[in-house]
């Protein structure tokens, strides 16, 4: 019970903790946005396929519109940031975040946060999903996240993914549906 809790508040930490690093949070000081990311290459169909032992989501016109794509794009951003945090990779978290400050959140919690089990996609439900933007350069999904088998944690956000490199990064999650996450889609990607 004691390393649930434990497993638990370290990732709540963590989520705190990354919240303080995002440059933009002087925006709105009660709600600032958590920065961690997954990769999801461009390219009307969803597919999974392994590279390495990473699953990428392939979307043919670059858009993410379906329900169905933004719940893969979400498992794929979580089980990369799981994975990079478990195996200690630091260019694994890179493949999936916009920022350095993001890699440097991660890199901070290697060998610190406890996990029950090896990352995997299928420890992470994706649930009430709403698609609040989408275009070339950004996309906005409000979801609740569960994470188990390998750590707990559960909680709801507005994430936010920017194209770059031709791909799907991660930039920030919101808290709240109506924070200031639309100015992560126009900021820069340094």
């Amino acid at each position: 019970m004691f390393g649930r809790l434990a497993a638990g508040l370290i990732v709540i930490g963590l989520a705190i903790g990354v919240w303080a690093l995002w440059p933009e949070s002087k925006a709105n000081p009660t709600t600032a946005p958590t920065t961690l990311g997954p990769t999801v290459l461009p390219s009307t169909t969803v597919t999974t396929t392994p590279t390495s032992s990473a699953a990428t989501t392939q979307v043919d016109d670059g858009l993410i519109t379906t329900e169905a794509e933004a719940e893969e794009l979400l498992r794929t951003l979580w089980f990369g940031w799981f994975e990079g945090i478990y195996n200690q990779d630091e260019n694994r978290i890179r493949e999936v975040v916009v920022t350095e400050k993001q890699v440097a959140a991660a890199v901070a919690q290697f060998g610190a946060m406890t996990f029950l089990d090896e990352p995997s996609t299928v420890g992470i439900s994706v649930e009430n999903v709403d698609v609040m933007k989408s275009d070339e350069t950004c996309t906005a999904i409000w979801a609740e996240i569960q994470i188990s088998q390998f750590n707990e944690a559960s909680f709801s956000g507005v994430h936010v993914f920017r194209y770059a490199g031709n791909r799907w990064l991660f930039a920030s999650i919101w808290e709240f549906r109506n924070d200031l996450w639309e100015s992560d889609c126009g900021a820069s990607l340094g």
